[in-house]
């Protein structure tokens, strides 16, 4: 079998259509049936086929971008939404490889998110070519305990935890309980005087200034400086809530979250979801914005807010602002080069990635 990967033009469409229709069912999603234009900047989305004579039998797009590694900056390129014509046919089981090795050529500095468990096919194969794959933790805060008992279907998937979450929501047990676990900790945080968070509809100057202070606390980081947050979060975007937090007149920390009216979803039910996809701050206010978040978030009408955070200072600042973990099966998988910058860098407990990096918003 001779793989060629070559760049997704206008003249290869008809052929991935037929690619997304014999794969049918068996794909988590589809490639892209047109083309959209994307102006040349500081980020770069570029897709690429796999490609069998004239026949498409995979697929995936990279986005590059600049990123802070040990303390330097370097182009680095997040790796999304791989497809394989190996989920429908074991013969094209290689294409996976073929499209792996393409990018660990060309671009030494990689990593991937998303990806579901540990044990599906992308994973293992990442991990079989020697990346490192490390799960990013999810915590999540409770706003409503009674829609949250009725409707996480956590709860619908054995008659012990339907019986179990009953008798919690009918008794108090419940809301008692986990209004204990989230309470607690919130005490330990100093530094709330003068906070304030407000809603922008701009990223100014002052985003800046909180990156400039925050990156010399990661080991690696894609950049978020003013330029980058236009496009990773633009204000203006439906759902998409940006805030500022401030000190007195002093910007300290900024947060960007969704916000989510869930339908019958596989894990949400019907829950009214806030996603916080991503926060900086300089390490001294970390634990005071995140609690500044959590509290402003009370009045969103949110029956539940989550969260992915690799750093350990965000994973520390929110369990001290109420956020309980679990399981989490958003991944996170760094190239060979990569990783031995981040262990140059300080380690993986100072990786910044969270739920806004890569393609992992979607589903929310």
């Amino acid at each position: 079998m001779q793989i060629r990967i070559a760049p997704f033009t206008e003249d290869l469409l008809p052929a991935a259509r037929a690619f997304n229709a014999r794969v049918g069912p068996a794909a988590p999603f589809f490639l892209p049936e047109r083309l959209c234009s994307v102006q040349p900047g500081v980020i770069s989305w570029t897709h690429y086929l796999a490609l069998e004579g004239a026949e498409v039998r995979g697929g995936f797009l990279l986005m590059e971008q600049p990123a802070w590694i040990n303390g330097e900056v370097h182009q680095v390129i997040n790796s999304q939404s791989m497809l394989s014509e190996g989920i429908r046919d074991r013969k094209y089981g290689l294409v996976s490889v073929h499209m792996l090795k393409y990018i660990e050529q060309r671009f030494p500095y990689a990593f991937m998110v998303g990806m579901g468990g540990a044990q599906n096919p992308l994973p293992r194969l990442l991990k079989g070519a020697g990346w490192r794959l490390r799960p990013v933790p999810f915590l999540f805060r409770v706003q409503n305990v009674r829609n949250f008992l009725r409707e996480m279907r956590l709860f619908h998937r054995s008659r012990f935890w339907k019986v179990a979450a009953r008798a919690a929501y009918v008794t108090g047990a419940g809301w008692m309980g986990i209004r204990l676990l989230q309470g607690r900790p919130a005490a330990r945080i100093r530094g709330l005087r003068g906070l304030c968070v407000e809603r922008v509809t701009s990223w100014g100057a002052w985003a800046d200034e909180v990156w400039e202070r925050y990156r010399t606390q990661c080991s690696f980081a894609v950049v978020r400086d003013r330029s980058t947050l236009d496009l990773f979060y633009p204000p203006a975007t439906e759902r998409l809530t940006v805030a500022l937090v401030r000190q007195g007149a002093s910007p300290v920390g900024w947060a960007a979250w969704l916000n989510t009216p869930m339908r019958d979803d596989q894990y949400f039910g019907n829950l009214r979801v806030v996603t916080i996809l991503d926060c900086l701050a300089a390490a001294e206010h970390a634990g005071a914005v995140a609690l500044s978040i959590s509290r402003h978030l009370e009045e969103s009408g949110a029956h539940l807010v989550i969260t992915n955070q690799a750093h350990f200072l965000w994973t520390s600042a929110f369990r001290k602002a109420g956020f309980l973990p679990a399981a989490s099966n958003y991944l996170l998988a760094t190239s060979k080069q990569l990783q031995c910058g981040i262990l140059a860098g300080g380690g993986e407990e100072r990786v910044h990635l969270t739920r806004g990096d890569g393609d992992g918003r979607i589903h929310l």
